[in-house]
């Protein structure tokens, strides 16, 4: 398990099976995790932590396909992951829990999966699961925009993601995305990979 500080941990994604990190933060009355994963690493590690509250990024089998292991926990999840999971506490727009430190589930929108959150830690650290990423069309316009007038508008200084381990800068990013909104085309829907690289 990796440290990020005394009350972030995370657990490395995996490739076979593929699996997102999984990350664990330490509050004072509830240990929180963000994604399940896929590997059977997780999942013991998970299976041992008490008094769990549990937060999917979204849909995709790498971020919760542990849940089966887990479907009596107390849960917080996008509107289309409810849809695929079929219970849990769905958040539309931002839900602030206090515990010793402060969490903020927001939802965020993104081309890569429909009904994502992200988690932002004590207004540090936000954890954006694979919202940075597009689908098999590229980055959707109207999506990227609203994205990016988002991460600007939160208050965050380090983002991570849930496929490799580096921490990223607010700054960094949102000058990232807003290079890949200049090269959008009139009419189209979509940035095509062919475009952005």
């Amino acid at each position: 398990m990796e440290e990020i500080n005394e009350y972030i941990k995370y657990i490395k994604s995996s490739n076979n099976p593929l699996s997102s990190n999984v990350f664990l933060i330490k509050g004072v009355k509830n240990n929180y995790i963000f994604d399940v994963g896929a590997n059977k690493v997780s999942r013991e590690i998970i299976k041992d932590i008490d008094s769990k509250i549990i937060i999917i990024s979204h849909f995709h089998t790498d971020h919760m396909d542990n849940m089966k292991y887990f479907s009596n926990e107390k849960l917080y999840i996008g509107d289309y992951t409810y849809k695929i999971l079929g219970y849990g506490n769905v958040v539309n727009n931002i839900l602030e829990i206090n515990d010793g430190i402060n969490l903020k589930i927001v939802h965020i929108p993104n081309s890569h999966a429909k009904g994502s959150l992200c988690l932002i830690i004590n207004d540090l650290y936000l954890l954006i699961g694979d919202s940075l990423e597009g689908n098999r069309y590229g980055l959707n316009v109207s999506l990227l925009y609203d994205e990016i007038k988002l991460l600007k508008s939160l208050k965050y200084e380090y983002i991570l993601t849930s496929h490799n381990d580096e921490i990223l800068k607010k700054e960094e990013v949102i000058k990232y995305l807003e290079l890949c909104y200049s090269k959008k085309e009139k009419n189209k829907p979509y940035i095509g990979y062919d475009v952005l690289s």
